[in-house]
């Protein structure tokens, strides 16, 4: 790999080989989109990259990009746009970019890592209104849910356990100790 020429491109536009693997709030894979990055940064050991489409920053270190790849059919207000075909693999979730070594140059790792779950153990009285107003949902779908109804509703599709994104990347589900049996906050969903 031919190093001296990336870090002289700054500016310049590369497709990443595979593509960075977009993971909603909740651990599912959005199809993918093999997005346009810039080389934002560049010195002898790494490199700065950021998504044009979405923001997103990361940083590559020389001994995750295999090789570049120039794409001259590709040339925008005098911008040269190419390809870096990666070892790590790319996650894209919430405002995080994480990284897992791949198997082979450029081949996409499947699965996604799975996010974290914590609990978050809260009484009856805890604000669904404020809650469902930050993830956009209605507060009306809210209920609190046995633990041992929970599995069931949501293999019928009849509910979903709700999972609130942290700025660390993990989920936080909300439960209420009661007796005999837990409960977990759920959202109700429309019939199909």
């Amino acid at each position: 790999m031919n190093w001296s020429k990336i870090i002289n491109n700054v500016g310049s536009h590369v497709e990443l080989q595979p593509a960075a693997c977009i993971v909603d709030a909740k651990g599912n894979v959005l199809p993918d989109v093999s997005d346009d990055w810039i080389i934002t940064e560049a010195d002898d050991d790494r490199i700065k990259i950021k998504n044009v489409r979405l923001g997103h920053e990361t940083v590559l270190a020389k001994d995750h990009i295999h090789h570049y790849t120039s794409n001259p059919h590709r040339v925008t207000s005098g911008q040269e746009h190419g390809f870096f075909t990666l070892l790590v693999q790319l996650y894209i979730q919430n405002d995080r970019v994480t990284i897992k070594p791949c198997l082979r140059p450029g081949e996409r790792l499947v699965p996604p890592p799975v996010p974290d779950v914590v609990d978050e153990w809260v009484d009856l009285m805890f604000p669904l209104f404020d809650l469902a107003q930050k993830l956009g949902i209605d507060h009306s779908s809210l209920a609190w849910a046995r633990e041992s109804t929970v599995a069931t509703s949501t293999a019928t599709g009849t509910a979903e356990v709700v999972l609130s994104p942290e700025t660390s990347g993990k989920l936080k589900r909300f439960r209420v100790r009661t007796t005999p049996e837990s409960l977990m906050l759920v959202r109700r969903l429309p019939p199909r």
